[in-house]
């Protein structure tokens, strides 16, 4: 590699010894990092120490979490120690209390109750405002009263938070919105036995957190009790500046917030949180105090750190020269190049730039060798993986003792397996026919005892079985592939049953022409007659030529216009024998056409015969069905044509505003592609039932016909305004039947149903679909309006012919529509409520229900 020409400052730098490069680095690291602790790292200690406070913070919230705790537990040790003493225990031994008898409060107000010791418990504290003598149905029997407050709202019900079960507890909860701590313990009678529970109420107020935070050092901050679903204040120390029902978001903009949750709620319904609040205004003048202190230190540390370095560095200096000398030798003996000539300067870099040349000429090395082996072993494994996973063949790989280690897809898909459950199973038991083990196991042997290259190559045939146990023949080929520590075997599967079947349907096939009675020719592009089977003799006298000979200019020219097109071709040949009609069938991919002759001499005549005689009745028939097929084809075709004249227009209306975009244009071509195709599809199925043809049946869900249906007249109800509303089954609801005929149905219906909404307001225009199964036999469709309805009169003629109360109607939309529901076995339904509106039901069987009919 050739090393890059060095800079003009390099070129100095390498000039100028050590010790003077030193001096000159040293002062300008200290200017830089002067430069570094004024601009930049001010701001770090900034945030270090806004950080360090905000621990802080947390731990003097901590504590004062904690003293809460302490606080709160001395209620939980008075409640006990009053629960405990003779005195409850004395007054309980003749009491009897019944879950069933009349509840009669006993309230002290003047004095402590007989049940309570005269000792006062509450010096240096804060007094609760009750203490509660409660049975084991949490009901209140005796209140001592401590205060004017009388007992909260929240403890005379029936469900309320006494209803302890006997259990000893202190929490927190809130009584009449207030938050309070009730603290119990059981009461027992001289014999233990459980009569109910001893009650302390304390409220939780800014008196109780000021006591509970008596040893706080900071009297500017303030602790406070949240509610943390709806982020305000329930209770505070300083209830001057910081109220109950104060939120969190507000106060944050004067106070540091630190909320932690309580260490036990004790079985507390509320989700409160402890919050110690920090005014801003102290913090950040302390924070100030402290970084003008840092910048000053860091200023003495900054220039006291410049003069060790310079005086260190220059110190060492010597010592690395030497040092340099001796590395010098060194590397000259042990790597065997050349060395740069240690002169007088600075050593460290021309030392540098020799071992910068020759760690990159080590690493370049290193990573081209190891960048070609990567790249031969991604290739290698890409390609080995791209062999197994896209074979045509089922690849096993097996051991020395013919146990799988290996399974690709295809042989999974082939046999049926999960390639985990075939890992480690013998090959020949699983996968091999029992009259196929014997010969897999001497070719097996066989491989293993020759050598790779002595390996017959060949495939021979054998049977295998399948998971479920079917046998089917497969080409099977071993290739032995030696590693450094043992033999493994490549097993190639190829299955043959397609190819046997192919085989014998050729042979069945090929025998199909000689055995026709109709002549049958097969002719290459040439014109040259291939195959000739007997029957077509008197073909070949009419064309004068034999097998293996060219037909004349015409018939070649027409076979090679039949391979050109692609499309099959029928002609007609006059001969002496007869007139033939010519079937040519094109088989491209071989080039030659297949020539299908059938004796059509009598029915020619027949059909000359019939057509003197019925000339006249066939003209007037054909008048008269297209005068009874008039008024139906316009009707079924006006709706398509609308379609289509809808969306033209729309898409020209779009052009001439330029407006919409392309996708928009394409998608209105379409939609009138769709209906000049369901126009054809109209026409051809009129022109079927003209002729007698049955109509186009397949499965079909008439839950799809029913959105294609919507999409065929979506322009027409937004047009109109109409809320169009879908609930159809889940599920598909499979018929058999024309779907062009049932969409048409419906299109019907839907149409009529639009021409009804028309007279409502914009508002009330709301259009329902609906579907479902009747009991697994039947499908429903219903369309339901909200128009005006139809009157009784016009119900008993709504599906006869021409009648219509439409003034541009034909009367022939519903009476067609019997016809085509009445073809497929279903059955339409009319109902309506005049001024709510109408619901028109189609019933069809479903398919499985026709299928289980045919069948039985």
């Amino acid at each position: 590699m050739a090393r890059p020409q060095r800079s003009l400052l390099r070129r100095l730098l390498i000039r100028v010894p050590i010790p003077v490069l030193a001096l000159l680095f040293g002062l300008l690291a200290g200017g830089a990092a002067w430069y570094a602790i004024d601009r930049i790292q001010t701001r770090a200690l900034a945030e270090i120490f806004d950080q360090e406070l905000e621990s802080q913070l947390l731990q003097q919230a901590r504590v004062g979490l904690i003293r809460f705790d302490q606080y709160r537990d001395t209620y939980a040790a008075v409640i006990r120690l009053l629960a405990n003493h003779r005195h409850l225990s004395d007054y309980l031994a003749p009491v009897i209390w019944a879950a069933d008898d009349e509840v009669q409060l006993v309230s002290y107000r003047t004095g402590p109750p007989p049940w309570l010791p005269d000792t006062d418990l509450w010096r240096g504290g804060i007094r609760p405002s009750h203490i509660l003598l409660v049975d084991t149905a949490g009901r209140i029997r005796e209140a001592y009263h401590l205060s004017d407050e009388p007992i909260p709202r929240d403890l005379l019900g029936d469900a309320h938070p006494l209803t302890l079960g006997g259990e000893r507890t202190a929490f927190m909860t809130r009584l009449d919105g207030r938050p309070y701590l009730i603290a119990s313990d059981l009461a027992e009678d001289p014999g233990h036995h459980i009569l109910g529970s001893l009650v302390l109420l304390v409220p939780i107020d800014s008196a109780f957190l000021a006591a509970s935070q008596h040893a706080v050092g900071s009297d500017a901050a303030v602790v406070a009790i949240l509610d943390s679903d709806a982020r305000h204040v329930l209770a505070s120390s300083d209830e001057i500046n910081v109220r109950p029902g104060d939120n969190v978001d507000r106060l944050s903009a004067g106070y540091v917030v630190t909320a932690q949750s309580f260490f036990d709620y004790e079985g507390s319904d509320l989700n409160m949180l402890f919050a110690t609040l920090v005014p801003r205004a102290g913090v950040e003048a302390t924070g100030a105090r402290v970084l003008d202190l840092e910048r000053r230190q860091r200023l003495i540390g900054a220039g006291v750190l410049i003069l060790v370095f310079v005086a260190l560095f220059i110190v060492v200096s010597g010592r690395i020269n030497r040092l340099l000398q001796r590395m010098s030798k060194f590397s000259r003996r042990a790597l065997d190049m050349e060395q740069p000539a240690i002169e007088r300067g600075n050593q460290l870099l021309i030392l540098e730039e020799w071992i910068h040349d020759f760690a990159a000429l080590v690493m370049h090395a290193r990573e081209e060798t190891r960048a070609r082996h990567e790249e031969e072993m991604r290739e290698s494994e890409a390609l080995t993986a791209a062999l197994m996973e896209t074979s045509l063949d089922s690849i096993i790989t097996v051991d020395e003792h013919g146990r799988i280690i290996e399974f690709n897809p295809t042989a999974a898909q082939t046999f049926g397996y999960d390639r985990d459950a075939m890992l480690g199973r013998q090959f020949d038991r699983i996968l091999l026919a029992r009259q196929s083990r014997s010969a897999f196991l001497q070719r097996f042997d066989d491989c293993s005892a020759l050598g790779p290259a002595e390996v017959d190559p060949r495939r021979f045939e054998l049977r295998a079985k399948n998971r479920e146990g079917q046998e089917f023949p497969v080409e099977l080929a071993i290739k032995p592939t030696p590693l450094h520590d043992r033999l493994l075997f490549t097993v190639y599967v190829h299955d043959i049953s397609e190819r046997k079947r192919q085989e014998a349907e050729i042979k069945s096939l090929a025998a199909i022409p000689s055995e026709s009675p109709i002549p049958v020719l097969r002719v290459n592009r040439p014109g040259v007659v291939i195959y000739a089977n007997g029957p077509s003799e008197p073909l070949l006298r009419h064309w004068g030529c034999h097998r293996l000979q060219t037909l004349p200019v015409y018939w070649k020219q027409q076979v090679q216009s039949v391979l050109d097109d692609g499309r099959t071709r029928e002609l007609e040949v006059h001969t002496d024998h007869g007139i033939y009609s010519l079937l040519f069938a094109p088989i491209g991919e071989l080039d030659y056409v297949n020539i299908y002759a059938r004796d059509i001499t009598k029915v020619r005549e027949a059909e000359e015969e019939a057509r003197r005689r019925q000339n006249e009745l066939v003209h007037v028939a054909r008048l008269s069905t297209m005068g009874e097929m008039a008024t139906g084809i316009a009707h079924e075709l006006n709706q398509p044509l609308s379609a289509i004249v809808n969306f033209a227009n729309g898409s020209a209306r779009r052009l001439e505003l330029r407006v919409g975009s392309s996708e928009d244009l394409l998608h209105a071509l379409a939609q009138i592609t769709l209906q000049a195709r369901r126009a054809g599809e109209i026409i051809k199925r009129l022109r079927g039932m003209v002729s007698r043809q049955q109509p186009v049946r397949r499965l079909v869900d008439l839950n799809a016909l029913a959105r294609e249906t919507c999409a065929m007249v979506a322009h027409e109800t937004r047009k109109l305004e109409v809320t169009l509303e879908l609930a159809l089954a889940r599920e598909e609801l499979l018929i058999r039947a024309d779907p062009v005929q049932i969409e048409q149905v419906l299109l019907n219906l839907i149409r009529n149903a639009l021409d009804a909404l028309a007279e409502m307001p914009v508002p009330d225009r709301r259009l329902a679909l609906s579907s479902g199964s009747l009991e697994g036999e039947r499908v429903y469709l219903s369309v339901e309006d909200h128009g005006k309805g139809i009157r009784p009169d016009v119900m008993e003629h709504l599906f006869e012919p021409f009648f219509t109360t439409k003034s541009a109607g034909m009367g022939m939309g519903l009476a067609i529509t019997q016809t085509i529901v009445n073809d497929h076995h279903g059955k339409i339904r009319a109902d309506s409520w005049p001024g709510r509106g109408s619901v028109f039901t189609l019933e069809l069987p479903a398919a499985a229900a026709m299928i289980k009919s045919a069948a039985s």
